[in-house]
């Protein structure tokens, strides 16, 4: 993840399905259409090739799953101090239709409702 100061360029992972990578934990990875764990950021890396550094040592995909082809990468502009880039700025990047719960809270609500 980046750890330059605000305001710097950066490059998110997005899923088609699971929409834009926010983060993980040492047990979860956290996607903003899954479960965006109540942030309002996303991690943010240097470069591509260090998003692709970090999806590969996953271990889903060390185990051969193929996952590596599925996400892409686009540069945003890191707006919040410790190397995230907010819901304005992955707007920006034209990232909307990925938003899901960074979007709402109730995005995903099985009920259908917000």
């Amino acid at each position: 993840m980046i750890k330059t100061v605000p305001n710097h360029r950066g490059f998110v992972l997005v899923h088609p399905e699971r929409g834009v990578y926010v983060g993980r934990t040492q047990d979860f990875t956290f996607w903003s259409k899954l479960d965006a764990a109540g942030r309002d950021a996303v991690a943010t890396f240097e470069s591509e090739a260090m998003a692709r550094v970090h999806v590969a040592a996953w271990d889903s995909v060390q185990h051969g799953h193929g996952m590596e082809s599925e996400f892409s990468c686009y540069p945003v502009t890191v707006d919040v101090p410790g190397g995230w880039a907010s819901v304005a700025a992955l707007r920006a990047a034209g990232l909307d239709e990925h938003l899901g719960e960074l979007f709402h809270p109730g995005w995903g609500n099985a009920s259908g409702n917000c």
